[in-house]
């Protein structure tokens, strides 16, 4: 008999939120292949609601195309330019996208890092997070993600920076609707103090992962 998974449980847990959504997609990976073991992916179900959808040559391969413009593919050509290079050579991916409906624990987020993992290691290059403007190399993915054998939530949510007038800045981020959560907000912060809220929205990512609600 195989032994339980550890928990990931979410210590603060209260009402409130919304259900949280998941939204990945995987680049030049085959799900036809999957060997998706619950002891090696440390995965022992995929969540309910959760879609599985291939893409390539004879279906759709437009959703690819999609994926590789505008602004979030601009910037990782900018800055990553040898990973925006090896995406634009695939010619298919797997989205995995849905809304999660038990969320008393990340246990759902355990899961669904295994199935991603998982797919990497079935020919999939990179990993896309549309929810926090993220995108991953298959080797960053395994060293950040799955490797800790935790949530890590704040590597799972971007913090966004944007100029204002008065030379102060407003910093928000992207990625906390994967935890049920809403994004956080802060306008005209003095340039000066950038530090003390990232800081700051730090705390509150991992508080609110964990269930907490602000």
């Amino acid at each position: 008999m195989s032994a339980p998974l550890a928990d990931w449980p979410r210590v603060r847990l209260a009402e409130g939120g919304f259900s949280p959504v998941v939204f990945y997609v995987v680049f030049g990976c085959d799900a036809a292949n999957l060997n998706l073991s619950r002891s090696r992916y440390r995965c022992d179900a995929i969540p309910d609601k959760l879609q599985i959808n291939a893409y390539g040559p004879g279906n759709h391969p437009e959703v690819l195309v999609d994926f590789r413009h505008g602004y979030l593919w601009d910037e990782l050509a900018a800055t990553e330019p040898q990973l925006a290079r090896i995406v634009a050579q695939q010619s298919k991916c797997v989205i995995v996208r849905g809304t999660v409906i038990d969320d008393t624990s990340l246990n759902y987020f355990r899961n669904s890092i295994g199935l991603l993992t998982c797919l990497l290691d079935a020919g999939g290059v990179a990993i896309f997070d549309p929810l926090a403007f993220k995108w991953w190399s298959s080797d960053q993915w395994n060293a950040e993600v799955f490797e800790p054998a935790s949530p890590v939530p704040y590597r799972h949510v971007t913090i966004l920076v944007s100029n204002e007038p008065e030379n102060r800045q407003w910093f928000h981020t992207r990625g906390l609707g994967k935890f049920g959560r809403p994004d956080l907000s802060i306008h005209g912060v003095p340039a000066e103090h950038g530090g003390a809220i990232t800081d700051l929205f730090n705390r509150f990512i991992e508080f609110q992962a964990l269930g907490g609600v602000i």
